[in-house]
């Protein structure tokens, strides 16, 4: 019997994918080749049962698209959407796809820093259906994780949010299955790409504006960039974080936040030749049995750990009761380390369901 026969003879694991985003697009080939893994030691058959984004249209396929085939596809949402059967809301979609047998919502949908919302309903919706459920959406985590967790477990279920904070870097699961007991007192981190080259291209004699241009043409910045220059994206991961790694009870309005809006160039220059570069550096720590957390401008002594951090680098700095100072460098991340992110909550998901 083929690869191909056995494959088909596996379970299927079905899919819904709610945002059609530049992750979404990145998951489906890193899915995709992985079939047979997933197979062999998973022992499951992964299949697109639903896909879509409330600005291209929402769409079931109750028999399921093989990752494969849909990236072979120029426009996988379009070819999905013209095979399948159009439902005209979310929570329709939602429905339509537990009806289908689909068991596994992936919340891809655009960021609200605000609230979370619509994509904290959505979440909701899908636990209540019995659905597990990934996403790489700051927003739902920072406003709602414990409340979201809480309705997993009603539901016996699973909520998982690996790329919410250094893209597919798996600290979060780091901290579940293997650092259990060993007592994080603290965290120091440099998590926004966007302000860390904004500064380093400051640094390198480009103006404010001009850094920001050119980190917008290859990519880095949105076209809105302040969202990340006001620190307002620091300040949803280190809420994450706090309440993930300290047991914390924060939302992202409870985190100090100072951007890099008011620097100056020649502020920022003057850091960097004295050898202590100006960074976005986020920290959390517990004191009275409350935990703090902030994220403003420091300078990073050439001694501190978070110096190692250039370019749009990710570090992060764990001080533990067992194990001393960790520390984790996640080098140049991009679209694909968020996919991956997601697939490694996919194979998270379905090995801790094997052991319930």
């Amino acid at each position: 019997m083929s690869e191909t026969s056995l494959s088909a003879l596996l379970p299927p694991l079905r899919l819904l994918v709610l945002g059609c985003g530049h992750v979404a697009q990145a998951f489906l080939p890193l899915l995709a080749p992985r079939g047979e893994w997933l197979g062999r030691e998973l022992g499951v058959r992964p299949v697109i049962t639903g896909m879509g984004s409330r600005s291209r249209g929402l769409y079931i396929h109750p028999e399921g698209i093989n990752a494969e085939t849909l990236t072979h596809q120029r426009d996988p949402s379009g070819w999905f959407s013209s095979t399948g059967t159009r439902v005209e809301t979310v929570e329709a979609f939602i429905q339509a796809g537990k009806n289908a047998g689909a068991s596994l919502f992936i919340e891809l949908t655009t960021l609200n820093p605000l609230n979370g919302q619509p994509a904290l309903s959505h979440i909701r919706k899908a636990l209540e259906a019995g659905m597990d459920v990934i996403t790489a959406n700051k927003g739902p985590v920072a406003y709602a994780q414990v409340e979201l967790q809480s309705l997993a477990r009603r539901h016996n279920v699973q909520f998982r949010f690996e790329s919410t904070v250094m893209d597919g870097f798996p600290l979060i699961n780091l901290a579940e299955f293997t650092l259990a007991a060993v007592g994080i007192r603290s965290f120091q981190a440099i998590l926004n790409s966007t302000s860390s080259l904004v500064l380093s291209m400051i640094e390198q004699g480009y103006s404010r504006d001009e850094a920001i241009h050119k980190a917008q043409q290859i990519g880095v910045a949105e076209v809105d960039p302040w969202y990340d220059l006001d620190g307002w994206d620091a300040a949803l991961k280190t809420t994450i974080l706090a309440n993930t790694l300290l047991d914390g009870q924060l939302t992202p309005h409870m985190v100090e936040r100072e951007g890099i809006r008011n620097l100056t160039a020649d502020e920022i220059c003057a850091a960097a030749l004295a050898g202590s570069p100006l960074r976005l550096v986020s920290q959390a720590y517990c004191k009275h049995g409350l935990v703090i957390a902030e994220v403003r401008p420091r300078r990073i002594s050439s001694d501190n750990i978070l110096h190692i951090g250039k370019g749009t680098t990710g570090v992060i700095s764990l001080e533990t009761e067992a194990m001393g100072i960790m520390t984790l460098v996640e080098h140049e991340p991009g679209i694909a380390q968020t996919a991956y992110g997601i697939l490694n909550d996919l194979i998270t998901i379905q090995r801790q369901r094997s052991t319930m």
